[in-house]
């Protein structure tokens, strides 16, 4: 995604940004001070946050997971990460309203960034993955299965994509096609507390 802010940094600061970047997922908890003060520096460099939300997931540290995703995407709401980190935080949440309002009741990235004609595979990946779950949830499973089915070819088409797009295909799949009885359960389980929690969906 076209990030003006981080391109402007100095060499020397983003080689720093991308090695803490790679000791989120080894080593999070000594990732953080570093990306405190970089944030401290370059408070209006979003990619920063979305870093600093992986680094206190990874560590198992939730309520400043949600802060700084709460945080991005106050600062940054056109900023696509911060949009779907966002969302999921609302999905979670069971706030389906207020997910139609992030992404301006736009599920289409070409719609939603008229200005852009290419987009990064994981940026898509995470759009499809992030929509899908809430199609689901919000009862729409034809939409859904349509955002699972471009998972799936994104991950046949980019194996070198990771583990990351791995996991979105392998929890969108276990959602819309639960296999054993626990995990028919767990959906079961998920989509009541999900209506229990919000029910004030808004047509999208």
């Amino acid at each position: 995604m076209p990030n003006p802010a981080y391109d402007r940094l100095p060499e020397h600061v983003k080689d720093d940004i991308e090695r803490l970047y790679e000791q989120i997922w080894t080593k999070p908890r000594k990732a953080i001070p570093g990306l405190l003060e970089w944030i401290e520096k370059y408070p209006d460099v979003p990619t920063l946050y979305n870093y600093l939300t992986a680094a206190y997931s990874q560590s198992g540290q939730r309520k400043k997971t949600r802060e700084v995703i709460e945080k991005n995407y106050q600062r940054n709401p056109d900023y696509l990460f911060a949009r779907l980190n966002y969302a999921n935080l609302c999905i979670r949440d069971g706030d389906y309203g207020k997910v139609g309002e992030i992404f301006e009741h736009k599920f289409d990235l070409k719609l939603l960034y008229p200005q852009r004609k290419r987009f990064h595979v994981t940026e898509v990946a995470g759009f499809m993955s992030t929509t899908g779950t809430y199609f689901f949830y919000a009862g729409k499973r034809e939409s859904a299965e349509k955002c699972y089915e471009l998972l799936e070819q994104i991950e046949r088409n980019y194996p070198e994509s990771g583990k990351t797009i791995e996991a979105q295909v392998t929890q969108l799949r276990w959602r819309l096609y639960p296999k054993t009885l626990w995990q028919r359960f767990m959906v079961w389980l998920s989509s009541r507390n999900q209506s229990a929690q919000g029910s004030d969906m808004q047509p999208s």
